[in-house]
Protein backbone atom coordinates (compact mmCIF):
# COMPACT_ATOMS: atom_id res chain seq x y z
CA UNK A 1 0.00 0.00 0.00
CA UNK A 2 1.25 3.29 -0.80
CA UNK A 3 2.75 5.67 2.16
CA UNK A 4 0.73 8.50 0.97
CA UNK A 5 -2.75 6.49 1.57
CA UNK A 6 -1.75 5.05 5.13
CA UNK A 7 -0.41 8.63 6.03
CA UNK A 8 -4.16 10.45 5.13
CA UNK A 9 -6.39 7.29 6.59
CA UNK A 10 -3.99 8.06 9.77
CA UNK A 11 -4.65 11.67 10.33
CA UNK A 12 -8.60 11.32 9.36
CA UNK A 13 -8.64 8.90 12.14
CA UNK A 14 -7.05 11.20 14.11
CA UNK A 15 -9.24 13.59 13.23
CA UNK A 16 -12.26 11.85 14.20
CA UNK A 17 -11.09 10.31 17.44
CA UNK A 18 -10.59 14.14 18.54
CA UNK A 19 -13.19 16.56 16.68
CA UNK A 20 -16.47 14.28 17.69
CA UNK A 21 -15.55 14.48 21.72
CA UNK A 22 -14.48 17.79 21.35
CA UNK A 23 -17.86 19.05 19.76
CA UNK A 24 -19.93 17.04 21.92
CA UNK A 25 -18.16 18.70 24.81
CA UNK A 26 -18.46 22.14 22.82
CA UNK A 27 -22.10 20.83 22.51
CA UNK A 28 -21.63 21.80 18.84
CA UNK A 29 -22.29 19.39 15.69
CA UNK A 30 -19.64 17.60 14.68
CA UNK A 31 -20.02 18.71 11.18
CA UNK A 32 -18.85 21.86 11.73
CA UNK A 33 -15.76 20.62 13.11
CA UNK A 34 -15.22 18.15 10.56
CA UNK A 35 -15.42 21.26 8.22
CA UNK A 36 -13.05 23.34 10.09
CA UNK A 37 -10.35 20.62 10.29
CA UNK A 38 -10.82 19.90 6.93
CA UNK A 39 -9.70 23.42 5.93
CA UNK A 40 -6.70 23.04 8.45
CA UNK A 41 -5.29 20.04 7.41
CA UNK A 42 -6.06 20.03 3.65
CA UNK A 43 -3.95 21.14 0.62
CA UNK A 44 -4.59 24.61 1.64
CA UNK A 45 -3.94 24.79 5.00
CA UNK A 46 -1.06 22.33 6.33
CA UNK A 47 -0.97 20.11 3.68
CA UNK A 48 -1.30 16.76 5.79
CA UNK A 49 -4.08 15.24 3.52
CA UNK A 50 -3.98 15.50 -0.38
CA UNK A 51 -7.29 16.19 -2.08
CA UNK A 52 -6.84 13.19 -4.40
CA UNK A 53 -9.65 11.61 -6.31
CA UNK A 54 -9.73 8.37 -3.69
CA UNK A 55 -10.35 10.30 -1.14
CA UNK A 56 -13.17 12.04 -2.63
CA UNK A 57 -14.41 8.88 -4.05
CA UNK A 58 -14.56 7.25 -0.99
CA UNK A 59 -15.91 10.55 0.53
CA UNK A 60 -18.62 10.45 -1.66
CA UNK A 61 -19.26 6.74 -0.59
CA UNK A 62 -20.71 9.06 2.62
CA UNK A 63 -23.61 10.25 0.84
CA UNK A 64 -24.24 6.28 -0.77
CA UNK A 65 -24.66 4.86 2.83
CA UNK A 66 -26.56 8.15 4.26
CA UNK A 67 -29.14 7.75 1.55
CA UNK A 68 -29.70 4.30 1.38
CA UNK A 69 -30.42 4.39 5.56
CA UNK A 70 -32.46 7.20 5.02
CA UNK A 71 -34.47 4.92 2.61
CA UNK A 72 -34.70 2.32 5.24
CA UNK A 73 -36.51 4.52 7.45
CA UNK A 74 -39.28 5.05 4.42
CA UNK A 75 -41.52 2.73 2.78
CA UNK A 76 -43.76 3.18 -0.51
CA UNK A 77 -46.98 3.38 1.48
CA UNK A 78 -45.14 6.51 2.92
CA UNK A 79 -43.39 7.78 -0.46
CA UNK A 80 -47.06 7.85 -1.98
CA UNK A 81 -48.25 10.08 1.22
CA UNK A 82 -45.56 12.21 0.30
CA UNK A 83 -45.32 12.67 -3.59
CA UNK A 84 -47.55 15.68 -3.70
CA UNK A 85 -44.77 17.11 -1.86
CA UNK A 86 -41.82 15.55 -3.91
CA UNK A 87 -42.86 16.57 -7.06
CA UNK A 88 -45.06 19.61 -5.84
CA UNK A 89 -43.46 21.50 -3.37
CA UNK A 90 -39.24 19.99 -4.37
CA UNK A 91 -40.35 20.51 -8.32
CA UNK A 92 -41.25 24.93 -7.78
CA UNK A 93 -38.56 25.02 -5.13
CA UNK A 94 -35.32 23.64 -8.01
CA UNK A 95 -37.03 25.51 -11.00
CA UNK A 96 -38.09 28.77 -8.50
CA UNK A 97 -34.61 29.42 -7.03
CA UNK A 98 -33.05 27.77 -10.06
CA UNK A 99 -35.05 31.19 -12.41
CA UNK A 100 -34.11 33.76 -9.73
CA UNK A 101 -30.50 32.68 -9.08
CA UNK A 102 -30.25 32.52 -12.73
CA UNK A 103 -30.97 36.37 -13.33
CA UNK A 104 -29.23 37.44 -10.25
CA UNK A 105 -25.85 36.01 -10.87
CA UNK A 106 -24.88 38.35 -14.20
CA UNK A 107 -25.00 41.08 -11.99
CA UNK A 108 -22.57 39.29 -9.36
CA UNK A 109 -20.16 37.62 -12.20
CA UNK A 110 -20.75 39.91 -15.42
CA UNK A 111 -19.06 37.48 -17.47
CA UNK A 112 -21.36 35.15 -17.01
CA UNK A 113 -23.31 33.70 -20.02
CA UNK A 114 -26.59 32.74 -20.00
CA UNK A 115 -26.30 29.16 -20.38
CA UNK A 116 -23.58 29.45 -17.76
CA UNK A 117 -25.97 31.50 -15.49
CA UNK A 118 -28.80 29.00 -16.15
CA UNK A 119 -26.08 25.87 -15.09
CA UNK A 120 -25.09 27.93 -12.19
CA UNK A 121 -28.54 28.78 -10.73
CA UNK A 122 -29.96 25.53 -10.99
CA UNK A 123 -26.96 24.11 -9.08
CA UNK A 124 -27.28 26.67 -6.23
CA UNK A 125 -31.29 25.35 -5.81
CA UNK A 126 -29.59 22.44 -4.57
CA UNK A 127 -29.38 22.01 -0.53
CA UNK A 128 -26.98 19.86 1.20
CA UNK A 129 -28.68 16.05 1.40
CA UNK A 130 -25.67 15.01 3.61
CA UNK A 131 -25.34 18.24 6.23
CA UNK A 132 -29.20 18.48 6.70
CA UNK A 133 -30.19 14.86 7.16
CA UNK A 134 -27.27 14.62 9.34
CA UNK A 135 -28.24 17.51 11.40
CA UNK A 136 -31.74 16.37 11.33
CA UNK A 137 -30.56 12.66 12.69
CA UNK A 138 -28.49 14.52 15.82
CA UNK A 139 -31.03 16.42 16.88
CA UNK A 140 -33.91 13.22 16.83
CA UNK A 141 -35.94 15.24 14.20
CA UNK A 142 -36.10 13.09 11.30
CA UNK A 143 -39.29 12.19 12.44
CA UNK A 144 -40.83 15.60 12.69
CA UNK A 145 -42.88 17.39 10.40
CA UNK A 146 -39.82 19.82 9.43
CA UNK A 147 -37.29 16.69 8.79
CA UNK A 148 -40.35 15.36 6.86
CA UNK A 149 -40.96 17.74 4.24
CA UNK A 150 -37.03 17.98 4.13
CA UNK A 151 -36.84 14.62 3.42
CA UNK A 152 -38.99 14.74 0.45
CA UNK A 153 -37.67 18.42 -1.13
CA UNK A 154 -34.47 16.81 -0.98
CA UNK A 155 -35.49 13.51 -2.82
CA UNK A 156 -36.43 15.51 -5.59
CA UNK A 157 -33.17 17.58 -5.85
CA UNK A 158 -31.45 14.20 -5.79
CA UNK A 159 -33.65 13.44 -9.07
CA UNK A 160 -33.10 16.73 -10.46
CA UNK A 161 -29.37 15.85 -11.08
CA UNK A 162 -29.98 13.13 -13.46
CA UNK A 163 -31.60 15.73 -16.64
CA UNK A 164 -29.57 18.71 -15.17
CA UNK A 165 -26.17 16.68 -16.06
CA UNK A 166 -27.43 15.76 -19.56
CA UNK A 167 -28.61 19.22 -20.03
CA UNK A 168 -24.88 20.83 -19.63
CA UNK A 169 -23.10 19.08 -22.84
CA UNK A 170 -26.71 20.45 -24.54
CA UNK A 171 -25.54 23.60 -23.61
CA UNK A 172 -22.09 23.90 -24.06
CA UNK A 173 -22.25 22.52 -27.63
CA UNK A 174 -25.24 25.45 -28.22
CA UNK A 175 -27.55 23.02 -29.44
CA UNK A 176 -30.94 24.70 -30.21
CA UNK A 177 -34.24 24.10 -28.28
CA UNK A 178 -35.36 20.67 -29.86
CA UNK A 179 -31.81 19.53 -29.53
CA UNK A 180 -32.13 19.76 -25.91
CA UNK A 181 -35.87 18.84 -25.53
CA UNK A 182 -34.98 15.95 -27.22
CA UNK A 183 -31.85 14.60 -24.99
CA UNK A 184 -33.92 16.05 -21.90
CA UNK A 185 -36.73 13.81 -22.61
CA UNK A 186 -34.24 10.58 -23.35
CA UNK A 187 -32.74 11.21 -20.42
CA UNK A 188 -35.99 11.09 -18.52
CA UNK A 189 -37.06 8.13 -20.41
CA UNK A 190 -33.55 6.34 -19.44
CA UNK A 191 -34.22 7.18 -15.81
CA UNK A 192 -37.83 6.08 -15.29
CA UNK A 193 -37.32 2.76 -17.04
CA UNK A 194 -33.65 2.17 -14.96
CA UNK A 195 -35.54 2.80 -11.73
CA UNK A 196 -38.19 0.21 -12.84
CA UNK A 197 -35.95 -2.20 -13.42
CA UNK A 198 -33.64 -1.89 -10.35
CA UNK A 199 -37.32 -1.86 -8.39
CA UNK A 200 -38.29 -5.12 -10.14
CA UNK A 201 -35.02 -6.98 -9.66
CA UNK A 202 -34.51 -5.68 -5.94
CA UNK A 203 -38.09 -6.57 -5.17
CA UNK A 204 -37.71 -10.11 -6.30
CA UNK A 205 -33.95 -10.93 -5.35
CA UNK A 206 -33.00 -8.89 -2.02
CA UNK A 207 -35.30 -10.74 0.17
CA UNK A 208 -34.18 -13.99 -0.40
CA UNK A 209 -30.53 -12.51 -0.53
CA UNK A 210 -31.25 -11.75 2.80
CA UNK A 211 -33.02 -14.76 3.85
CA UNK A 212 -29.86 -17.47 2.78
CA UNK A 213 -27.58 -14.73 4.48
CA UNK A 214 -29.39 -15.07 7.82
CA UNK A 215 -29.39 -18.81 7.53
CA UNK A 216 -25.43 -18.87 7.72
CA UNK A 217 -25.94 -17.49 11.16
CA UNK A 218 -23.01 -15.67 10.19
CA UNK A 219 -22.47 -11.42 11.15
CA UNK A 220 -19.48 -11.24 8.50
CA UNK A 221 -21.32 -12.26 5.69
CA UNK A 222 -24.85 -10.67 6.39
CA UNK A 223 -22.59 -7.48 6.94
CA UNK A 224 -21.06 -7.94 3.21
CA UNK A 225 -24.12 -8.54 2.15
CA UNK A 226 -25.47 -5.27 3.47
CA UNK A 227 -22.71 -3.69 1.84
CA UNK A 228 -23.26 -5.00 -1.50
CA UNK A 229 -26.87 -4.59 -1.47
CA UNK A 230 -25.91 -0.40 -0.91
CA UNK A 231 -23.06 -0.65 -3.37
CA UNK A 232 -23.91 -2.39 -5.55
CA UNK A 233 -27.43 -0.56 -6.48
CA UNK A 234 -25.38 2.54 -5.93
CA UNK A 235 -22.80 1.04 -9.12
CA UNK A 236 -25.91 0.37 -11.24
CA UNK A 237 -27.68 3.68 -11.03
CA UNK A 238 -24.52 5.44 -11.70
CA UNK A 239 -23.16 3.27 -14.58
CA UNK A 240 -27.02 4.28 -16.33
CA UNK A 241 -26.05 7.97 -15.73
CA UNK A 242 -28.04 8.36 -12.95
CA UNK A 243 -27.44 9.49 -9.39
CA UNK A 244 -25.26 6.96 -7.78
CA UNK A 245 -26.83 8.13 -4.25
CA UNK A 246 -30.68 7.67 -5.71
CA UNK A 247 -29.56 3.96 -6.24
CA UNK A 248 -28.79 3.69 -2.76
CA UNK A 249 -31.68 5.23 -1.69
CA UNK A 250 -33.96 2.88 -3.69
CA UNK A 251 -31.71 -0.24 -1.96
CA UNK A 252 -32.90 1.37 1.55
CA UNK A 253 -36.95 1.76 0.49
CA UNK A 254 -36.66 -1.94 -0.82
CA UNK A 255 -34.99 -3.31 2.42
CA UNK A 256 -37.84 -1.15 4.54
CA UNK A 257 -40.42 -3.40 3.86
CA UNK A 258 -38.62 -6.99 5.12
CA UNK A 259 -37.71 -8.29 8.18
CA UNK A 260 -34.06 -7.56 7.95
CA UNK A 261 -34.34 -3.81 8.09
CA UNK A 262 -33.28 -3.16 11.57
CA UNK A 263 -30.17 -5.21 11.19
CA UNK A 264 -29.35 -3.85 8.33
CA UNK A 265 -29.41 -0.84 10.34
CA UNK A 266 -27.34 -1.54 13.23
CA UNK A 267 -24.64 -3.02 10.79
CA UNK A 268 -24.08 0.02 8.79
CA UNK A 269 -24.31 2.62 10.95
CA UNK A 270 -20.93 2.95 12.03
CA UNK A 271 -19.27 2.46 8.67
CA UNK A 272 -21.98 5.48 7.16
CA UNK A 273 -20.46 7.92 10.30
CA UNK A 274 -16.97 7.31 9.69
CA UNK A 275 -17.40 8.18 5.90
CA UNK A 276 -19.71 10.80 6.98
CA UNK A 277 -17.39 12.38 8.81
CA UNK A 278 -14.60 11.98 5.65
CA UNK A 279 -16.74 13.34 3.01
CA UNK A 280 -17.51 16.86 5.59
CA UNK A 281 -13.70 16.84 6.01
CA UNK A 282 -13.13 16.66 2.22
CA UNK A 283 -15.79 19.25 1.87
CA UNK A 284 -13.88 21.64 4.56
CA UNK A 285 -10.39 20.88 2.33
CA UNK A 286 -12.24 22.49 -0.66
CA UNK A 287 -12.42 26.44 1.41
CA UNK A 288 -9.21 28.22 0.49
CA UNK A 289 -8.93 31.16 3.43
CA UNK A 290 -6.42 32.67 1.59
CA UNK A 291 -8.56 32.82 -1.46
CA UNK A 292 -11.41 33.67 0.08
CA UNK A 293 -10.01 36.93 1.85
CA UNK A 294 -9.09 37.89 -1.35
CA UNK A 295 -12.50 38.48 -2.89
CA UNK A 296 -13.96 38.89 0.41
CA UNK A 297 -16.79 41.34 -0.38
CA UNK A 298 -18.08 39.29 -3.81
CA UNK A 299 -18.36 35.83 -1.84
CA UNK A 300 -19.93 37.93 0.96
CA UNK A 301 -22.04 38.98 -1.06
CA UNK A 302 -22.69 35.90 -2.80
CA UNK A 303 -22.98 33.92 0.49
CA UNK A 304 -25.76 36.37 2.12
CA UNK A 305 -28.06 35.85 -1.12
CA UNK A 306 -27.97 32.47 -1.83
CA UNK A 307 -29.12 32.02 1.65
CA UNK A 308 -31.49 34.86 1.85
CA UNK A 309 -33.36 33.50 -1.71
CA UNK A 310 -33.40 30.29 -1.30
CA UNK A 311 -34.65 30.90 2.59
CA UNK A 312 -37.54 33.30 1.39
CA UNK A 313 -38.54 31.25 -1.33
CA UNK A 314 -38.91 27.97 0.62
CA UNK A 315 -40.91 29.70 2.78
CA UNK A 316 -43.33 31.57 0.66
CA UNK A 317 -43.78 28.05 -1.21
CA UNK A 318 -44.24 25.82 2.20
CA UNK A 319 -47.15 28.22 2.87
CA UNK A 320 -48.23 28.30 -0.13
CA UNK A 321 -48.40 24.12 1.46
CA UNK A 322 -50.72 25.85 3.58
CA UNK A 323 -48.01 24.12 6.10
CA UNK A 324 -47.83 26.15 9.85
CA UNK A 325 -45.28 29.54 9.85
CA UNK A 326 -43.18 27.86 12.35
CA UNK A 327 -42.18 24.56 9.74
CA UNK A 328 -41.74 26.95 6.97
CA UNK A 329 -39.25 29.32 8.22
CA UNK A 330 -37.68 26.07 10.46
CA UNK A 331 -37.65 24.65 6.44
CA UNK A 332 -36.30 27.74 4.63
CA UNK A 333 -33.19 27.91 7.19
CA UNK A 334 -32.64 24.63 7.45
CA UNK A 335 -32.48 23.87 3.30
CA UNK A 336 -30.60 27.15 2.97
CA UNK A 337 -27.58 26.07 1.70
CA UNK A 338 -25.51 24.99 -1.79
CA UNK A 339 -25.63 21.39 -1.59
CA UNK A 340 -22.85 18.27 -2.48
CA UNK A 341 -24.47 17.43 -5.57
CA UNK A 342 -23.95 21.45 -7.24
CA UNK A 343 -19.99 20.49 -6.76
CA UNK A 344 -20.44 17.76 -9.43
CA UNK A 345 -22.71 19.95 -11.80
CA UNK A 346 -19.71 22.58 -11.67
CA UNK A 347 -17.17 19.95 -12.44
CA UNK A 348 -18.93 19.08 -15.31
CA UNK A 349 -19.88 23.04 -16.64
CA UNK A 350 -16.04 23.33 -16.41
CA UNK A 351 -15.51 19.90 -18.80
CA UNK A 352 -18.10 21.28 -21.50
CA UNK A 353 -16.47 24.58 -21.35
CA UNK A 354 -19.17 26.94 -19.85
CA UNK A 355 -17.52 28.19 -16.37
CA UNK A 356 -13.69 29.70 -16.47
CA UNK A 357 -11.68 28.25 -13.21
CA UNK A 358 -12.06 31.14 -11.58
CA UNK A 359 -15.74 31.33 -11.75
CA UNK A 360 -16.35 27.60 -10.83
CA UNK A 361 -13.58 28.81 -7.70
CA UNK A 362 -15.54 31.47 -6.70
CA UNK A 363 -19.44 29.61 -6.41
CA UNK A 364 -17.49 26.72 -4.84
CA UNK A 365 -16.24 28.88 -1.95
CA UNK A 366 -19.56 30.26 -1.45
CA UNK A 367 -21.50 26.96 -1.51
CA UNK A 368 -18.60 25.43 0.65
CA UNK A 369 -19.31 28.24 3.33
CA UNK A 370 -22.84 28.33 3.22
CA UNK A 371 -22.50 25.00 3.51
CA UNK A 372 -20.89 25.25 7.23
CA UNK A 373 -23.39 27.74 7.80
CA UNK A 374 -25.94 25.11 8.18
CA UNK A 375 -25.54 23.85 11.77
CA UNK A 376 -26.15 27.53 13.05
CA UNK A 377 -29.08 28.05 10.59
CA UNK A 378 -30.43 24.96 12.01
CA UNK A 379 -30.47 26.34 15.45
CA UNK A 380 -31.89 29.26 14.04
CA UNK A 381 -35.00 27.72 12.68
CA UNK A 382 -35.41 25.44 15.23
CA UNK A 383 -35.77 28.08 17.72
CA UNK A 384 -37.95 30.25 15.72
CA UNK A 385 -40.35 27.42 15.41
CA UNK A 386 -40.43 27.05 18.80
CA UNK A 387 -41.33 30.63 19.29
CA UNK A 388 -43.90 30.33 16.74
CA UNK A 389 -45.24 27.44 18.57
CA UNK A 390 -45.32 29.24 21.75
CA UNK A 391 -47.01 32.01 20.30
CA UNK A 392 -49.66 30.70 18.37
CA UNK A 393 -53.48 30.86 19.29
CA UNK A 394 -54.34 27.36 19.40
CA UNK A 395 -51.14 25.10 19.00
CA UNK A 396 -52.08 21.92 20.72
CA UNK A 397 -55.06 20.30 18.75
CA UNK A 398 -54.12 17.89 15.97
CA UNK A 399 -54.60 19.90 12.76
CA UNK A 400 -52.57 19.90 9.52
CA UNK A 401 -49.15 19.36 10.93
CA UNK A 402 -50.26 15.19 10.55
CA UNK A 403 -51.22 14.86 7.54
CA UNK A 404 -47.98 14.24 5.66
CA UNK A 405 -47.23 11.07 7.86
CA UNK A 406 -47.60 8.01 6.82
CA UNK A 407 -47.14 3.80 8.69
CA UNK A 408 -46.61 5.81 11.98
CA UNK A 409 -47.34 4.84 15.49
CA UNK A 410 -50.09 7.00 17.91
CA UNK A 411 -49.66 6.97 21.61
CA UNK A 412 -53.07 7.96 23.29
CA UNK A 413 -51.92 8.81 26.87
CA UNK A 414 -48.91 10.52 27.63
CA UNK A 415 -48.52 9.57 31.99
CA UNK A 416 -45.04 7.97 32.74
CA UNK A 417 -45.84 4.77 30.68
CA UNK A 418 -46.65 6.92 27.49
CA UNK A 419 -43.70 9.40 27.90
CA UNK A 420 -41.07 6.25 27.80
CA UNK A 421 -43.18 5.06 25.04
CA UNK A 422 -42.64 8.18 22.62
CA UNK A 423 -38.58 8.92 24.22
CA UNK A 424 -38.21 5.22 22.52
CA UNK A 425 -40.03 6.09 19.44
CA UNK A 426 -38.22 9.20 18.91
CA UNK A 427 -34.75 7.46 19.69
CA UNK A 428 -35.39 5.06 17.12
CA UNK A 429 -36.56 7.67 14.41
CA UNK A 430 -40.26 5.68 14.42
CA UNK A 431 -42.23 8.70 13.24
CA UNK A 432 -44.83 9.23 15.60
CA UNK A 433 -47.71 11.41 17.13
CA UNK A 434 -49.46 11.63 21.06
CA UNK A 435 -52.75 12.70 22.08
CA UNK A 436 -53.25 13.62 25.88
CA UNK A 437 -56.23 15.59 27.38
CA UNK A 438 -54.15 17.37 29.85
CA UNK A 439 -53.53 20.60 28.36
CA UNK A 440 -50.87 21.61 31.14
CA UNK A 441 -48.91 18.12 30.14
CA UNK A 442 -49.61 18.81 26.44
CA UNK A 443 -47.81 22.30 26.92
CA UNK A 444 -45.30 21.03 28.40
CA UNK A 445 -43.91 18.05 26.32
CA UNK A 446 -44.79 20.00 22.98
CA UNK A 447 -42.20 22.74 24.61
CA UNK A 448 -39.54 19.87 24.61
CA UNK A 449 -40.29 19.65 20.67
CA UNK A 450 -42.53 16.19 21.27
CA UNK A 451 -45.80 15.92 18.60
CA UNK A 452 -48.23 16.01 21.11
CA UNK A 453 -51.78 17.32 21.10
CA UNK A 454 -54.85 17.75 22.59
CA UNK A 455 -57.73 15.84 22.60
CA UNK A 456 -59.40 12.84 23.54
CA UNK A 457 -58.89 9.49 21.30
CA UNK A 458 -62.48 8.32 21.69
CA UNK A 459 -63.20 10.66 19.71
CA UNK A 460 -63.53 9.45 15.87
CA UNK A 461 -62.47 13.29 14.56
CA UNK A 462 -59.49 13.51 16.80
CA UNK A 463 -58.16 9.94 15.74
CA UNK A 464 -58.34 11.04 11.96
CA UNK A 465 -57.22 13.82 12.50
CA UNK A 466 -53.67 12.39 13.87
CA UNK A 467 -54.06 9.98 10.67
CA UNK A 468 -55.95 6.59 12.26
CA UNK A 469 -56.55 5.62 8.73
CA UNK A 470 -52.48 5.86 7.45
CA UNK A 471 -51.24 4.67 11.13
CA UNK A 472 -49.43 0.97 11.28
CA UNK A 473 -49.86 0.76 15.59
CA UNK A 474 -51.83 2.64 18.53
CA UNK A 475 -50.60 2.54 21.51
CA UNK A 476 -53.21 3.09 24.63
CA UNK A 477 -51.17 3.85 28.00
CA UNK A 478 -54.83 5.41 29.33
CA UNK A 479 -55.35 5.23 32.94
CA UNK A 480 -59.02 4.11 33.06
CA UNK A 481 -59.55 0.50 32.20
CA UNK A 482 -63.24 1.06 31.50
CA UNK A 483 -61.93 3.31 28.06
CA UNK A 484 -59.72 0.92 27.14
CA UNK A 485 -61.83 -1.95 27.31
CA UNK A 486 -64.78 0.27 25.15
CA UNK A 487 -62.08 1.97 22.73
CA UNK A 488 -60.35 -1.17 21.60
CA UNK A 489 -63.28 -3.16 19.57
CA UNK A 490 -64.43 -0.13 18.27
CA UNK A 491 -60.87 0.79 17.00
CA UNK A 492 -60.53 -2.73 15.94
CA UNK A 493 -63.94 -2.33 13.92
CA UNK A 494 -62.94 1.50 12.56
CA UNK A 495 -59.31 0.37 11.23
CA UNK A 496 -59.13 -3.48 10.97
CA UNK A 497 -55.86 -3.08 9.66
CA UNK A 498 -54.62 -1.15 13.03
CA UNK A 499 -52.31 -2.85 15.23
CA UNK A 500 -53.57 -2.24 18.72
CA UNK A 501 -51.28 -2.59 21.76
CA UNK A 502 -53.06 -1.83 25.00
CA UNK A 503 -51.63 -1.60 28.71
CA UNK A 504 -53.77 -3.37 30.76
CA UNK A 505 -53.78 -3.90 35.11
CA UNK A 506 -53.61 -7.66 35.45
CA UNK A 507 -54.27 -10.86 33.07
CA UNK A 508 -57.87 -10.63 33.33
CA UNK A 509 -58.27 -7.27 32.24
CA UNK A 510 -55.43 -8.48 29.18
CA UNK A 511 -58.00 -11.28 28.33
CA UNK A 512 -61.31 -9.23 27.32
CA UNK A 513 -58.40 -6.93 25.77
CA UNK A 514 -57.48 -9.24 23.90
CA UNK A 515 -60.73 -10.41 22.83
CA UNK A 516 -61.76 -6.94 21.84
CA UNK A 517 -59.38 -6.83 19.00
CA UNK A 518 -55.34 -5.77 20.93
CA UNK A 519 -52.49 -7.64 19.07
CA UNK A 520 -50.79 -6.94 22.19
CA UNK A 521 -51.45 -6.45 25.75
CA UNK A 522 -48.85 -6.11 28.90
CA UNK A 523 -50.24 -7.06 32.09
CA UNK A 524 -48.63 -4.13 34.77
CA UNK A 525 -49.00 -6.43 37.71
CA UNK A 526 -47.55 -9.14 36.43
CA UNK A 527 -44.87 -7.46 34.35
CA UNK A 528 -43.72 -5.66 37.05
CA UNK A 529 -43.81 -9.26 39.51
CA UNK A 530 -41.50 -10.84 36.50
CA UNK A 531 -39.07 -8.12 36.68
CA UNK A 532 -38.90 -7.79 40.31
CA UNK A 533 -38.10 -11.59 40.17
CA UNK A 534 -35.48 -11.38 37.92
CA UNK A 535 -33.43 -8.29 39.70
CA UNK A 536 -33.84 -10.50 42.81
CA UNK A 537 -32.28 -13.33 40.79
CA UNK A 538 -29.55 -11.28 39.57
CA UNK A 539 -28.72 -9.95 42.67
CA UNK A 540 -28.65 -13.33 44.09
CA UNK A 541 -25.65 -14.24 41.09
CA UNK A 542 -27.42 -16.47 38.66
CA UNK A 543 -26.07 -15.48 35.18
CA UNK A 544 -28.13 -12.27 32.82
CA UNK A 545 -28.88 -14.84 30.27
CA UNK A 546 -30.12 -17.33 32.49
CA UNK A 547 -32.38 -14.72 34.29
CA UNK A 548 -33.68 -13.45 30.53
CA UNK A 549 -34.67 -17.04 29.45
CA UNK A 550 -36.17 -17.77 32.75
CA UNK A 551 -38.60 -14.35 32.55
CA UNK A 552 -39.10 -15.08 28.72
CA UNK A 553 -40.34 -18.89 29.91
CA UNK A 554 -42.81 -17.70 31.86
CA UNK A 555 -43.81 -15.19 29.58
CA UNK A 556 -44.64 -17.74 27.16
CA UNK A 557 -48.20 -18.94 26.02
CA UNK A 558 -49.91 -15.97 27.75
CA UNK A 559 -48.22 -16.38 31.09
CA UNK A 560 -49.24 -19.74 31.57
CA UNK A 561 -47.19 -20.67 34.83
CA UNK A 562 -48.76 -17.82 36.47
CA UNK A 563 -52.22 -18.92 36.19
CA UNK A 564 -52.38 -20.34 40.05
CA UNK A 565 -51.63 -16.72 41.19
CA UNK A 566 -54.67 -15.23 43.33
CA UNK A 567 -55.54 -12.03 42.45
CA UNK A 568 -58.07 -10.10 45.30
CA UNK A 569 -61.52 -9.60 44.68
Amino acid sequence: MHNGIIVDVLVFLAIAVLVSPLCHRAKVSPVLGYLVAGSVVGPAGLGMISDGESTRSLAELGIVFLLFMIGLELSWDRLRVIRHFIFGLGSAQVLGTGAVAAALLPLLVPTLTFSAAVVVGLALAFSSTAFVLQILSERGALTSQTGRVAVAVLILQDLAVVPLLVLIPLLGTGGGFWDMAWGMGLAMAKAALAIATIFVVARLALRPLFQAVAATHSPEVFVAAALFAVIGTSFATDSLGLSHSLGAFLAGVMLASTEFRHQVEADIQPIRGLLMGLFFLTVGMTVNPTDLLADLPTTAIGVGLLLGIKTLILVGLTLAFRFPLGTALHLGLLLAQGGEFAFVVLARAQQNMLLGPVTAELITGIIAISMAATPILAICGEWIARRRQKAASNPTEPDDETKDMANHVIVAGCGRAGQIVLSVLRDRNIPFVAIERDPLLVETLRKNGLPVYFGDIRKLEVLKAVGGDRARAVVLTIDSGSSREKLVPRLHELFPDLHILVRARDRRQAKGLELGGAAAVVPEILEGSLQLSGQVLRHLGTPAEEVTNLLEDYRRDDYAKLELTRERE
